[in-house]
């Protein structure tokens, strides 16, 4: 039961923060019509210019979940309310 409960609360953030706005254009994690591949294609699509003027391209791919293995939870509640998020949103997560 927590992994359906916690899959469409993802959804409801999900679906909530692509309709006000709230996620970067750049952000391509579990968003929908976004894939790796897109990521990957941008990113390609961004360096290969400054190959051509003979400048040095290159990335740094982080896992984000190792580099943040928690996080403050006064902070996390404050930035939701900020956004103006659900209120029961806020007390479920």
């Amino acid at each position: 039961m927590g992994k359906v409960s916690g899959k469409v609360v993802a959804e409801l953030f999900s679906f909530m923060a692509e309709r006000r706005g709230l996620l970067s254009d750049d952000l391509f994690g579990s968003r929908r019509k976004r894939s790796a591949i897109d990521a990957a294609a941008i990113m390609v699509d961004k360096a290969h210019p400054a190959g051509n003027e003979h400048n040095i391209a290159g990335a740094l791919p982080m896992p984000i979940k190792a580099a943040f293995p928690c996080v403050a939870r006064g902070r996390l509640i404050h930035a939701m309310e900020a956004k103006q998020i659900d209120g029961d949103l806020i007390r479920w997560t």
